[in-house]
Parts: structure tokens; sequence; C-alpha cells
């Protein structure tokens, strides 16, 4: 089960939405939201960012999150044929064309929109590097390294693939409305998004028209339309009326903009858009569905997140939720439900990712080539030394079995075989020496016994040793010493006299020489 943050940085909140994914799907655990202070952006936005993961709520194993602000540029390009590798190497050329500045200078993602007759229409997303990695930066202060950057229009991918489209395949559009920027997503429910763009204008737009129509503090202005704002017949009074003529003039700003993208669309696809769906932090402005749809021409409704038992997203809440719901679906997405579209590519790479490997495969290949070069030139080398020494030591076992045998045996195995044979010459040599005998014999008698060898006789069966000692006592030690011998299978004393002078004795001991080991004798 993993659990996933999808993170909208609103230019005028942040929103975030948990949701907790398993083998049967997903289910959302939380929503939060935390406002942006005025001042310094970067400052705002890393303490809002904070604010909302810091509940022990939004615990998460993977992050997502859309590019923040105005600054990324969308465009969409045909390519005359629909093959990956023949679009990954032609699009650098035609984004480049695009620019007012180097390629080198910007990190750019596409997804494709649709193919058909060969031809493919693409999506292209343009961000400067240099404000890619200061978004990086301030979310790794934060502890935060999230796994996609996406589009914040593509991100209503999955979303409309989840919608269910009651038999309904005409296109619908989902139109945030955020503080700085709106972002239009146009697409099929049930399936996806077709077109994406997001542009300046906004919340912003309506907070200065009030500004300007009543001479107020943009703050101010602000919060009188949180508050108080409505257009249409929700505005009652004078004053009301006065502010939403304001606002309503406000919004003619996005509508300079959306007008043409839905055109643009239709003459596109040749479809008309039937359905609006309206999100974001301005969506909840009272009566904005109603002027929407007499400026628009197309009915405008708030969106709806996808029923679900027990959702931590209260129904008022789920327009500001969109986006960040969006992303946390974009999160649990595989295969080819889940856009191509990722900013974190190239250098930008999460270290953990396919992608990122994927990047590193030719290097990798190489490492493994040369390594498989090394390998099989050392086992080469090391079979070229170990055949040598093979015929080194055949060439030398042949001699000795040569000159011992007289026949060359090559075979290790064989030759000990036949050198321990009864048939071969070996066999005649004799296992024991009388001078072996003769030294395992001394070697036995007790040092702290003073004993003398007067005789001995030696054969390889037999051996007859006659001692001079000082007293009968020493005999059974020096008796008991020759019995540790191995190849003395008994020992028997003789006959024990004394010496002339009466000082001494001398005895006899008979010794019967049989090996364990060795074969016997005859």
């Amino acid at each position: 089960m993993g659990r996933i943050v999808g993170l909208d940085l609103g230019g005028h909140s942040v929103k975030a939405v948990l949701l907790e994914t398993s083998l049967r799907g997903y289910s959302t655990r939380a929503f939060a939201a935390a406002g942006r202070a005025e001042g310094d952006r970067a400052a705002s936005l890393r303490a809002a960012v904070g604010g909302v993961l810091s509940q022990s709520s939004m615990r998460a194993d993977q992050v997502v999150v859309a590019l923040p602000g105005p600054s990324l540029a969308t465009h969409v390009f045909t390519l005359p044929f629909t093959d990956p590798k023949r679009i990954e190497a032609a699009l650098p050329f035609e984004v480049e064309a695009q620019l007012p500045f180097d390629l080198q200078e910007v990190v750019f993602d596409y997804q494709p929109l649709s193919q058909r007759e060969k031809k493919s229409d693409l999506m292209v997303g343009v961000v400067r590097r240099e404000e890619l990695s200061a978004l990086l930066s301030l979310l790794q202060e934060l502890k935060i390294d999230p796994r996609v950057i996406t589009h914040p229009g593509l991100a209503y991918q999955n979303l409309l693939a989840v919608m269910e489209s009651f038999g309904n395949a005409e296109p619908v559009a989902v139109l945030d409305i955020g503080h700085e920027r709106t972002t239009v997503a146009i697409g099929r429910l049930g399936a996806g998004v077709e077109l994406a763009r997001t542009f300046s204008g906004g919340g912003r737009d309506l907070s200065r028209a009030l500004a300007a129509e009543f001479q107020l503090p943009l703050p101010e202005a602000d919060g009188w339309k949180e508050a108080n704002g409505a257009v249409g017949p929700d505005a009652v009074g004078a004053d009301a009326e006065r502010a939403a003529g304001a606002l309503v003039r406000g919004l003619h700003v996005l509508l300079r903009e959306l007008r043409p993208t839905l055109k643009s669309y239709s003459a596109r696809s040749r479809s008309q858009v039937s359905k609006v769906l309206l999100c974001g932090g301005t969506a909840r402005l009272p009566g904005i569905e109603q002027q929407l749809e007499r400026d628009l021409q197309v009915p405008v409704e708030r969106l709806k997140l996808p029923a679900e038992e027990g959702s931590g997203i209260k129904p008022e809440e789920e327009p500001l939720a969109a986006q960040a719901f969006a992303l946390a679906l974009r999160g649990q997405a595989s295969g080819a439900k889940a856009p191509r579209f990722n900013f974190r590519r190239g250098d930008f790479a999460f270290k953990g990712d396919y992608d990122y490997l994927k990047d590193k495969v030719g290097l990798l290949a190489s490492f493994g080539a040369v390594l498989l070069i090394l390998l099989v030139a050392s086992g080469v080398v090391r079979n070229s030394v170990l055949a040598r020494r093979e015929r080194q030591v055949d060439a030398l076992l042949c001699e000795v079995t040569q000159r011992v045998l007289g026949q060359c045996e090559k075979n290790y195995d064989r030759a000990l075989n036949m050198l321990k044979g009864k048939e071969s010459p070996a066999a005649v040599l004799p296992k024991l020496s009388a001078v072996g005998l003769l030294s395992e014999l001394t070697a036995r008698l007790p040092t702290d016994a003073p004993v003398t060898i007067d005789q001995v006789v030696i054969d390889l069966e037999r051996v007859t040793v006659r001692f001079e000692t000082d007293s009968p006592k020493q005999i059974d030690k020096i008796t008991t010493a020759l019995k540790t011998y191995k190849c003395f299978k008994e020992v028997q004393e003789g006959k024990v006299e004394k010496t002339r002078d009466g000082q001494k004795v001398t005895f006899r001991l008979d010794i019967q020489v049989e090996c364990p080991d060795a074969p016997p004798q005859g």
C-alpha cells in the first residue's frame, strides 16, 4: 500500500490531497490547504508548503506537483510521423525554432495528443532551467523530492479518465481559474486530455478590477472579494452590483485567452466542447458559472470529483482540491493510462525513477561490455596457463613411469595404480627396511632408562635385540615404549641374566614386525 500526495502550488494558497493506494484502487484520506502571505514569493511558498505537509496526516511515500506560476510555455506541434524515435529526434529542432533563446537554457517534454493518418499531434511544455532548478531547490529545503513535475493541464488526464461519461462522448473542458493563472484541459470523460494550456490571468485580475473600481488597496480588495464578492443574480444591492460589474470586467482578461483556445480545439478536432467544468479558487465566486455560461455560450458547472465513500474531501472543497486530487491520481497511474509528461528528466531526473535509469542504460551497457571482455580475456589467459601446466605435468609423469614401469603413462590415477600393483616393478620393493626398523627401535627407548644394546638381529619380519641395563625394573619400561610403534605387532621378553660382575642384568626381546597398512610379504 502506497501513500501519494498531490501538491498544488497555487499563487494564493497551497493545497494537498493524500491518496492511499492498494491493489484494488485508491481512497482519498485527507485534504489540506494553507494560504500564502504577501511579500517574498519564495518565502511565502516555502511557508505554505511546510505548513500543509507538516500535518501528520500528510505523511507520504511520493509527492507529485505541477509547475507553478504562469511561466510555463505550451506549444502544439504536428509532425508527419508517429514513430517515437523520430519524434524524439525531430522535436528539439521544432522547439528551438519557437524560442527566443538557446535550447540549452530550457527543459521541455511532450505528450502525444492524437495520432492519425501517420501524423502526431504533440503538446509540448517548455520552462527555463533556472526556474525549474529554483523550484527543486526550494522543495529540497523542505525535504521534498517530487517524483513527477508535470504540466498543470495534463494533470487532469487521469481525473478525466476516472470520471464517468454516462454515455456522453462529447468533449468537455476543465477550467481551473487560479489566482495568477488559468489552466484549460479539454478531453473526453472516461478517456483523457486532448488539449491543455495554461496562461496568465485569474482571481488576481478580478481583485485588481475591484481595487480600481473602489480605490482600495489590492489586499483589501482581495479579502472583500472572497468574503462578499458575487456576480449576476447573486449580487444584491447597489454596491454589490457595482462590484459585480468590476468583477465581470476582470473576467474579460481570462475570456480573451479562453475563447480562442476553445475555437482552436474545435477547428483541430472538428468537435465542439459540450460543457465546461469549473474548478480552482475563483470557482467559489457566487454566480460565476452563470456569467461564464453567458459569455462562452457553453453550459458551465462546478467540477465534482468522483464519488467515493469516506472521502477526505468535503463537497464544498472539491473545486479547490481538484488540481491536487488530479496530481495525486497522476502519481498512482501506470501503463498506458499514465501521461509521459514529466519535467524530471535528464539532469533533473528523479534519482529513484526508471527514467533516470533509462538515461544511464548506455553507460551501464558500456561498463558491462568492458567487464565481459575482461572476463573473457581472463578466462582465455587462465585456460592457456592451465593447459601449459597440464602439459608439463603430463611430460613429467610420462618420464617417471617410463623409468620405473618401462612404459609412458600420462593418466595419473592409472600410473598410481600401476606403481602400487603386484605385477608392477614397484611391487617387489619392500615397504620397510632394516635401517628404518633400527631407527624406530632406538628412537623409542626411554631416555631416563640406562640401557645398552648389546646385540641386534633385524630382518623384515622379526627383530631380536639383547639389552643390558641396571635393573630388572627397567625391562617393563623398555618393553612398553617399544610397543608404541605400530609395526611392532608383538614384543616378547626372553631370559633375564645377571652380568659376571653382578652389577647389571641382560635380557632379550623378540619383536614381530607387521605394519597394518603394509601388504603381506612373500
